[in-house]
């Protein structure tokens, strides 16, 4: 059974990894790989509970049978100071930017998680009352963390800037 949770401070603990380390998009600083994993979990705990706070929720997590194996993570593209890195960007300030949205157990990719995890979000930003969305999707390969383009254009995404590999890709609302 699929269960789709915003994180909140009681399941922090239950995002998947690589994703509970993972600080690729909150920072532009070369990666320390000096620091370790608990110290990188300890980072990302900060800056969820910066942006839960500033913004709402920002990470949501899939379930499958209890086992977490998703994770989609957005807010405004100011609290992902790698955007700039990006030859398409950088994102509309008037837009939310989804950061990541992986499925992190390979065996389950293309059985429409991924699907059902954007899906939700598309709904729960509409309801906060969000005109749009954006981010960077991947062309050559579906198997990374930002998503798959075709995932978004089939949700009516639309190509906004495509300079590389990463087209922006924005939906209104």
């Amino acid at each position: 059974m699929l269960k789709i949770e915003s994180v909140n401070e009681n399941n922090f603990g239950d995002i998947p990894n690589p994703c509970r380390q993972c600080l690729y998009w909150q920072t532009s600083e070369p990666f320390d790989e000096k620091m370790l994993k608990p110290e990188m979990a300890q980072k990302k705990r900060e800056w969820f509970n910066k942006v839960a706070k500033e913004f709402g929720s920002c990470i949501k997590i899939a379930y499958f049978n209890d086992v977490s194996m998703g994770f989609i993570q957005y807010a405004p593209a100011k609290f992902f100071p790698c955007v700039k890195e990006y030859a398409s960007g950088p994102p509309r300030e008037d837009a939310v930017f989804i950061a990541c949205l992986y499925i992190t157990n390979k065996e389950a990719r293309g059985k429409g998680l991924g699907t059902s995890m954007l899906e939700n979000l598309l709904v729960e930003l509409k309801e906060r009352g969000f005109k749009a969305v954006e981010t960077f999707a991947r062309k050559s390969s579906g198997d990374n963390p930002s998503g798959p383009l075709k995932l978004y254009l089939k949700h009516n995404f639309k190509i906004k800037n495509d300079k590389d590999d990463f087209p922006l890709v924005r939906l209104e609302f």
